[in-house]
């Protein structure tokens, strides 16, 4: 049988959307991290000729020899011959491409925790911890956004893992910033005064000026003000006996700690993470007047207000990202060619996009902290659960959009360093997974009844507001390692 083929033409109308080039580079900006956007603003900058970097604080060695006439008449300045920068530029590339042939702190730090004859859940946590340190020995991201719930990782088994990991050498390490550090190392010295451990343990402004003098003078005005504090129960009585010379001998032993105590080794194989939105706790005077009761949001001033007298500043920001601006000499009053108008129009949507990139991740930042306002207040094991649809919503973007923002991005807060997909828990009876394990270890601790049954923690949690299952609640516990009321 043969077939017959024929054409025909017929006309259909058919409604698509389609995304502009610049729509996909929107978006594509928006899922980049810190590092990923740093190379993109980099490799836009030196294809577009109208785009200037006005400044980077990540630049290192490539700023001009030419320095500009000082304010100050008696500074004498000069420019370098392009002879000695030809000579210097050899010199640091010698030195750049030397290999560091010290030991990381990552592998001298594992070796350690090989010699020790640790648990798995003891030896994995400790693993993240490790790998949780930077190049100076501190914190990267806050240790809780390690803990995984789902294999019964929690806050006691992390206290116990952060203690390993700090006794081991350089004593120091495994600390949140230089002050913790300093306090650790006096803790672990058996011959540190009470005094240095006071001034370490957030007093450590007494010591500017580094004078014995006027350190003491703080020192007696602390005394008198704790005098006027009925509730306080600290014993500072040891303060009222200090003199100069117990001061300087303070200093000489504070002198002998290393505010970083990694600096013999060589860099890290842990990779650092660079914030991308800084949340700042700001104490206000009735600020929020007129935006209603609990967490309101002001958008365009980019500030959540919790509570009268309390609210939040969100700061969209990271070191890493050159700041651009459009290069002096394609003012097109004076360039009017087709070549500057083409490369201004470039630079200047360029710019846009990474207006738009910074808008949407602070309105998003300002949304995740109305919603888990709670957590940003009173801290970890107080979030909420949220989706990311339910933010989409709230801020009128597609669910994709939130993800874009999620993926790759950190906030900073008092807290710590978190992922942005931390602050999105799956809910338990309208309440994250996080707070109800959290609820439920802190019910089991501080019950005088040992043999509490789970039962009765789903009964202390309904309390509580809690409503959740006898087995959601035995589940939970086994998770977190805690035995049956049978072993207990």
């Amino acid at each position: 049988m043969a077939l017959k083929l024929s054409q025909r033409q017929s006309v259909s109308q058919v409604q698509a959307q389609r995304m502009s080039q610049r729509q996909v580079q929107a978006l594509s900006l928006l899922a980049m991290g810190a590092e990923d956007l740093r190379e993109e603003v980099l490799k836009e900058a030196e294809k577009n000729p109208a785009l200037e970097i006005l400044s980077d604080k990540f630049q290192s060695g490539l700023q001009s020899a030419r320095f500009k006439k000082s304010p100050d008449g008696n500074l004498r300045v000069g420019v370098a011959s392009s002879l000695g920068e030809e000579k210097a530029a050899a010199f640091q590339e010698i030195l750049e491409s030397r290999p560091d042939e010290r030991k990381s702190l990552f592998l001298h730090l594992t070796a350690q925790l090989n010699l020790l004859n640790l648990d798995a859940a003891e030896k994995s946590l400790c693993q993240k911890i490790i790998g949780n340190l930077d190049a100076r020995g501190f914190y990267i991201l806050a240790p809780v956004s390690l803990l995984d719930r789902a294999v019964g990782e929690n806050e006691e088994l992390l206290q116990k893992c952060i203690g390993i990991v700090q006794s081991f050498d350089p004593p120091g390490i495994c600390a949140e910033n230089v002050e913790s550090s300093l306090l650790l190392q006096a803790q672990l010295k058996r011959n540190a005064p009470p005094l240095a451990l006071f001034l370490l343990d957030g007093h450590l402004d007494f010591l500017n000026p580094p004078l014995p003098q006027k350190i003491l003078e703080k020192i007696q005005a602390f005394v008198r003000e704790q005098k006027k504090l009925s509730f306080s129960t600290e014993d500072y009585s040891f303060l009222k006996k200090v003199s100069e010379a117990d001061i300087q001998n303070v200093l000489n032993f504070i002198k002998s700690l290393d505010p970083f105590p990694a600096r013999d080794f060589g860099s890290n194989d842990a990779p650092r993470v660079f914030p991308d939105i800084f949340v700042e706790r700001v104490l206000d005077n009735g600020e929020a007047g007129g935006l209603g009761d609990g967490a309101a949001v002001d958008y365009e001033r980019r500030r959540v207000y919790v509570e009268e007298g309390l609210s939040f500043f969100v700061k969209v920001s990271s070191p890493m990202i050159p700041k651009l601006g459009i290069a002096p000499d394609f003012n097109l009053e004076k360039n009017k060619s087709p070549f500057a108008k083409a490369a201004v129009e470039g630079a200047k949507a360029f710019l846009e996009i990474l207006e738009y990139r910074e808008s949407a991740l602070a309105k998003a930042a300002c949304a995740i902290v109305q919603k888990q306002a709670a957590f940003f207040r009173d801290g970890p094991g107080k979030l909420l659960p949220l989706s990311q649809k339910d933010l989409a919503k709230q801020i009128d973007v597609h669910e994709s959009t939130v993800s874009r923002i999620a993926s790759s991005k950190y906030i900073q807060c008092q807290w710590g360093i978190f992922p942005v997909k931390y602050f999105f828990p799956s809910a338990v009876a309208d309440f994250s997974k996080e707070s109800v394990a959290h609820e439920i270890q802190k019910i089991l601790s501080e019950s005088s009844d040992k043999k509490m049954s789970d039962q009765k923690v789903c009964d202390a949690l309904a309390e509580r507001g809690i409503k959740v299952a006898r087995r959601t609640v035995a589940k939970y516990r086994a998770q977190m390692q805690i035995d049956s009321s049978y072993f207990r």
